[in-house]
């Protein structure tokens, strides 16, 4: 099986200010990377860390699965006191979280800027 840069997602990590943000590449689709991106999180949560930003721009396509991820990693940061916020989504996400009313629940942010000033 070859590598389908569709199907799978990659991400990077980094503190800016308060939050830590993460750039999320590809695919929100429930692979191995999804797992080891939720535990990321989940790690630095557990450490203290309360603010975290998902820079979505360059996200092809979410499944259940990735929403599922999204949605346990929103509850958990607001259980600890955190904020989790949704930057740059595309459009295509965005109408996902629409249809399905997660946009009445995530805070959505049009640029990575605008989310940073947020937390500030």
């Amino acid at each position: 099986m070859s590598f389908n840069p569709d199907l799978h997602m990659t991400y990077t990590q980094e503190t800016q200010g308060k939050a830590i943000v993460f750039r999320l590449e590809g695919s929100l689709m429930g692979d191995s990377t999804q797992q080891q991106f939720k535990e990321a999180i989940l790690s630095r949560l557990d450490a203290g860390q309360k603010h975290f930003i998902l820079d979505l721009s360059a996200v092809r396509n979410v499944n259940s699965s990735g929403l599922g991820s999204l949605i346990t990693l929103f509850s958990r940061t607001r259980s600890a006191g955190g904020e989790f916020i949704l930057a740059s989504v595309p459009a295509n996400v965005r109408n996902l979280l629409h249809i399905t009313r997660l946009d009445t629940v995530f805070p959505i942010r049009d640029t990575l800027q605008e989310a940073l000033q947020s937390i500030q």
